[in-house]
């Protein structure tokens, strides 16, 4: 009479080991815990509108800060791409005057030719060399051209 389970109104008919078999309480053993799966969308919840016109009509869509910083930081490369052209075709301009200036220095130069400066004959070696002094310096062993032209200056004879 009266003589159940020691704890008063537990278990009925189980052991202390049964915790194991099938139906009983080892599935919730089993199972984790799972966080509520989150909001598709935040905010109130729009009503909707019916007909065509709710159909043809596209949503406004804000830009998110992340995409605002995106947007911002491509405007600054592409305005620095800009700048490097500009400075690009400067220097294509500017790389012809360069050319031009050179090569008109290089003829100058070639006019100039090498220097010249005043002396005196000294001696003839042969037909094409001489030897010739100058007045602040050595003498030179040379070579020259002489040729021999016909002249209306030749005195008559």
């Amino acid at each position: 009479m009266g003589q159940g389970t020691p704890g008063g109104m537990g278990k009925q008919g189980g052991a202390p080991g049964d915790r194991n078999k099938p139906g009983g309480d080892g599935d919730k053993k089993d199972k984790k815990f799972e966080p509520p799966a989150a909001p598709s969308r935040v905010g109130r919840k729009q009503r909707r509108q019916k007909g065509p016109e709710a159909a043809a009509r596209l949503p406004h869509v804000a830009p998110l800060s992340k995409c605002r910083l995106r947007l911002l930081k491509l405007e600054r490369v592409k305005d620095y791409l800009l700048m490097e052209e500009e400075f690009v075709a400067a220097q294509e301009r500017l790389r012809p005057t360069e050319e031009k200036t050179e090569e008109d220095r290089s003829k100058v130069d070639d006019l100039r030719g090498t220097p010249m400066s005043v002396g005196s004959l000294e001696e003839i070696i042969d037909e094409s060399h001489a030897i010739v002094s100058s007045s602040v310096g050595p003498e030179y062993y040379v070579r020259f051209i002489y040729q021999m032209q016909d002249s209306k200056l030749d005195p008559p004879k």
